[in-house]
């Protein structure tokens, strides 16, 4: 039997070198800015969707891998035992698409073992899953303790994001209008959270650099409760304040591998220039 694979769609943040360490498959969502859609893969030029996304005044569009993509990321894989991580199925048609491909295979090639996980988060969130699953194959758990443990880990794990500018959330009809304009000229810094998969308030601020202390204390709290493995602190395009928050929990947190990645494609639209997201 083949080594464990890993496919994810491309909610999933980690830096083209992570991915090819962890031998990690990524099916790719598309994004529609302007008049240009873009692939979220490897050769996406990141400045220029930023560009297009603050230019465009008509909505921000993504495209969720086809069932087909899946099917062909799976097949080509040569694997026998293979996890599939997507995005929250609440926020996005990912996972369903996901569902039909293993469907589909598992009908023709019945001695695969394939678990589709549902992250019910995105970004850093469906990293850390992604990282789980890598570090307990590299340990050599079985296939069936492992999916037990990830399961487990998605009901349980904290995801936070704080945005910059409510731009793209109002264009997109996520946030009304006037609730939107009126937080961004207050200088109010939301702290969202994902429940069960969708998207909560946690906690207003004024100002980012509030939030981001506030984040931290909480996130020093769930860590003291349930001592985590894994911090992932994805920004889009906000280096600086991810490394910020990272100073703000350090030395308070000694067991959990934290780790900084700049957003892909997909997370970029969501969280807008200037926002991060936290998972643990």
């Amino acid at each position: 039997m083949n080594k464990i694979k890993i496919i994810a769609d491309t909610s999933a943040d980690f830096t083209k070198e992570e991915a090819r360490a962890m031998n990690l498959a990524y099916v790719p969502f598309t994004i529609d800015a302007g008049d240009t859609t873009y692939i979220d893969d490897d050769k996406l030029d990141l400045d220029a969707l930023y560009t297009d996304m603050k230019a465009s005044v008509d909505p921000v569009r993504t495209g969720c891998p086809s069932p087909f993509l899946y099917k062909e990321a799976i097949l080509a894989s040569g694997a026998d035992e293979i996890f599939v991580v997507t995005i929250t199925a609440k926020l996005s048609g990912s996972y369903n698409a996901a569902k039909t491909a293993v469907e589909e295979i598992q009908k023709q090639h019945p001695e695969k073992k394939i678990a589709l996980i549902d992250s019910k988060s995105a970004s850093a969130g469906t990293a850390n899953l992604v990282s789980l699953i890598h570090k307990r194959a590299e340990e050599g758990k079985d296939f069936d303790a492992i999916e037990k443990e990830v399961r487990a880990f998605a009901e349980e794990q904290a995801t936070f994001f704080i945005l910059e500018t409510m731009d793209n959330l109002i264009k997109n009809g996520r946030i009304p209008k006037m609730a939107g304009k009126a937080v961004n000229v207050l200088n109010m810094k939301p702290i969202m959270c994902a429940e069960d998969g969708a998207i909560s308030l946690f906690q207003i601020n004024r100002g980012f650099k509030k939030s981001l202390a506030k984040l931290a204390k909480e996130v020093i709290k769930i860590n003291a409760e349930r001592s985590v493995q894994f911090i992932t602190i994805s920004h889009s395009h906000a280096e600086e304040k991810a490394k910020l928050f990272k100073n703000y929990i350090q030395d308070e947190i000694h067991s959990a591998t934290i780790r900084i990645v700049q957003t892909k494609g997909l997370s970029s639209v969501y969280a807008d220039f200037g926002g991060i997201v936290v998972a643990l």
